[in-house]
């Protein structure tokens, strides 16, 4: 049978309730790079295209691909079988790339028989690179980047200049169903500005993009701002860097280019505590920033410590009230789970980020993802545990979580419950976010929602 497309890259149907699917970014970049190598490209993403699984299956079939190419971490790993079960009769081949094949790279082919190949780090080069080696009849090793069953792996090097790669390959989805919290009416996207994050945090994954910060230029962030906001009539965007304002000079420079080139696109970007101060906020506010999330993660100064977080509370309140200051909201990532931390201690946090003036709070239990300092430390310690606590910051009901001495699962969910009712089921915070949210036509995402924490709320956690 003759393919219509060379590749699909592909995103199946989430076994989650959560209703705010945004773009596949990393998937639209690698789609970018083999397009500018000539491939014939195309990309199924079911969340965004509302797709169920019969839908999924049948764009798939439809595309006649020759390869089929998804992505997936850890956790979702179910979820990869059983998508890659499902699509490996309508192709050729299949290669998986993502969090999962990068840190099991020696494991992940074992794992998934359907997989002929693993796409290891950052995905474009050696995407790329294996489809002209399948091409050219897979003779001598394969690429670097590249694990395939009984051949030699070689690294591949990191890109180190993000402003060579292409901008992702937007014009493959749709637009209109994908959708944020703290967008305002529009179209809405995703972008990166730079890969990589120098700091020592015990809990974060760096598995694809590694510890080396690596930057765009100025000149090409805004570049691509002013593209997708001219071409695909995207109004809104949220950048998914791990640390946005790590170097001010930069951020500096992207905001004074689009205020000079007079773009109206809204973003969103997420920070360290010490990196936004009133001078940097107030800037970033006028070229369009709304939105700053930081990794508060506890109000207890000693579990920053423990996490090795390198912050102050003192630091985050100060950020807090430049960035509510200046007329941009804040979110704030927190962790519930905490070795140290009981479930009453853990309200001192709840204390904080209310005092601090927080506007929106994701609460989260800890993760001890494998290759993590914690997760060495969790097994160790025998705090590993695979629990089904379902919060609505989570698309996973069933989820690897630390059980450090003094939590149950019960606990957890209790707190989480504690703690989401204390912050959000406030009358006089509600009223002023529903009157924000309509002032900023916000309003039909964020009801979108609230009834969703409101649901899980009255259903007591579950």
């Amino acid at each position: 049978m003759t393919s219509s497309v060379d590749i699909a890259l592909v995103r199946g149907p989430e076994e989650s309730r959560l209703t705010h699917p945004v773009p596949p970014l990393g998937l639209l970049y690698v789609a970018a790079a083999l397009e500018q190598q000539g491939y014939r490209v195309a990309v199924v993403d079911a969340p965004g295209e509302g797709l169920d699984q019969a839908a999924f299956l049948d764009r798939v079939r439809t595309l006649r691909p020759a390869v089929v190419g998804l992505s997936g971490m850890t956790p979702m790993r179910h979820q990869i079988a059983r998508d890659l079960e499902r699509v490996r009769p309508l192709c050729d081949r299949v290669v998986l790339g993502g969090v999962h094949a990068t840190r099991f790279r020696d494991e992940a082919l074992d794992e998934f028989p359907d997989v002929d190949a693993l796409v290891v780090g950052e995905g474009e080069a050696p995407a790329a690179a294996l489809m002209a080696w399948w091409n050219g009849g897979g003779k001598g090793a394969p690429p670097p980047g590249v694990v395939v069953r009984g051949q030699p792996f070689l690294e591949a090097e990191v890109p180190r200049d993000l402003d060579a790669l292409p901008w992702p390959a937007r014009h493959l989805v749709p637009h209109d169903r994908y959708s944020y919290i703290f967008q305002a009416e529009g179209r809405f996207t995703t972008a990166l500005s730079s890969r990589g994050c120098p700091f020592r945090c015990t809990f974060c994954d760096k598995t694809v993009s590694g510890s080396a910060w690596r930057a765009r230029s100025a000149e090409d962030v805004v570049n691509e701002l002013e593209f997708i906001e001219g071409k695909f009539g995207i109004s809104s965007v949220c950048f998914f860097d791990d640390n946005f304002t790590l170097r001010k000079k930069r951020v500096v420079a992207i905001c004074e280019e689009i205020l000079r080139r007079g773009l109206q696109i809204r973003w969103k970007c997420e920070a360290r505590v010490d990196g936004v101060d009133e001078t940097l906020a107030n800037l970033m506010a006028r070229a369009g920033c709304h939105v700053v999330a930081f990794g508060l993660e506890s109000g207890n100064q000693s579990s920053l410590d423990f996490l090795k977080k390198d912050q102050s509370l003192e630091a985050a309140r100060k950020s807090i009230r430049a960035c509510r200051k200046a007329g941009m909201e804040t979110v704030g990532y927190v962790l519930v789970g905490i070795p140290g931390e009981t479930p009453e201690s853990s309200l001192n946090t709840l204390h904080f980020v209310r005092d601090a003036g927080v506007d929106f709070i994701q609460f989260s239990t800890l993760s001890p993802f494998p290759g993590t300092e914690l997760h060495t430390l969790a097994t160790r310690r025998g705090w590993y545990r695979q629990t089904d606590i379902m919060n609505p910051a989570d698309a996973e009901r069933s989820r690897a979580t630390l059980l450090p001495p003094g939590w149950s699962e019960q606990d957890l969910e209790r707190t989480l419950r504690r703690l989401y009712g204390g912050f959000y089921l406030r009358p006089g915070y509600l009223a002023r976010q529903a009157l924000r949210a309509h002032r900023q036509g916000a309003l039909t995402t964020r009801t979108r929602l609230g009834l969703e924490v409101a649901k899980w709320y009255v259903a007591g956690g579950r």
